[in-house]
């Protein structure tokens, strides 16, 4: 028998309406508890097999919400092992940085092992003039401005820069996406620049542990190498009288 079903989905013979039915049922959660046989009476149309009962339409979405876990599981343990790897090139660097002599050597240091072995395609370390003046730097002046208009109120920035800003701070080297943050407790002492080709690699939310921690290792490094940079001209002086 054909149900004569108008086109607001109500039914002529019982005067009950699609909404209805279904209100009937979502405040009944266990009418099909009592009425087994009529899950296998009742066929919904499927687009592969024609039509299939409600006990398969359940076990198909349940099939394929195990495949979503699977792939959300998969998806997980890459994030975790490429986390994993990103911290343990941290973790090599950092002690190498204490043997570095130099400030020059400490920045070509850091420049060779993270654009070797992770996705940064410029490397940045620019000391503060007013702090360091003998370390003159041609980024050097663009560090207040960047602490003004990019890190008002925050020590690290996550994001892209202008296309003068970029050139002033990496030159050439091709930047879409970037990473300030201020060395030192007020960026007295200057600023780390990491630079990445991917324009999403760096942005806002993203996790800062290990740049923090890097720079905090700077900060202690820096003061002790540009004395030692100082010191030595000046000795190297007294000898010569």
């Amino acid at each position: 028998m054909t149900e004569n079903v108008t086109e607001t989905g109500q039914c002529a013979e019982t005067g009950l309406n699609d909404s209805q039915i279904a209100d009937y049922l979502a405040a009944r959660p266990h009418f099909f508890d009592r009425h087994r046989s009529l899950l296998e009476q009742l066929r919904l149309p499927h687009e592969q097999h024609g039509s299939v009962s409600l006990v398969e339409v359940k076990l198909d979405r349940q099939r394929q919400r195990i495949y979503e876990l699977e792939d959300e599981i998969t998806g997980l343990l890459t994030v975790a092992g490429e986390n994993e790897r990103i911290f343990r090139v941290y973790m090599d660097l950092m002690p190498r940085l204490f043997e570095c002599t130099s400030v020059s050597e400490l920045e070509l240091c850091m420049r060779r092992t993270l654009q070797e072995q992770l996705r940064i395609s410029a490397l940045r370390l620019v000391l503060d003039p007013r702090t360091y003046p003998r370390e003159l730097s041609p980024a050097g002046e663009q560090l207040e401005r960047l602490y003004r208009e990019r890190m008002a109120s925050q020590d690290v920035y996550l994001g892209r820069l202008g296309k003068d800003e970029k050139h002033r701070l990496f030159q050439d080297a091709l930047v879409n996406s970037c990473a300030l943050i201020r060395l030192g407790s007020r960026g007295e002492l200057g600023l780390l620049a990491f630079g990445s080709i991917d324009s999403s690699h760096y942005r806002s939310g993203m996790d800062t542990l290990l740049i923090r921690q890097l720079a905090d290792i700077l900060a202690l490094l820096l003061p002790r190498l540009v004395l030692s940079a100082s010191v030595l001209p000046a000795r190297m002086a007294d000898d010569d009288c």
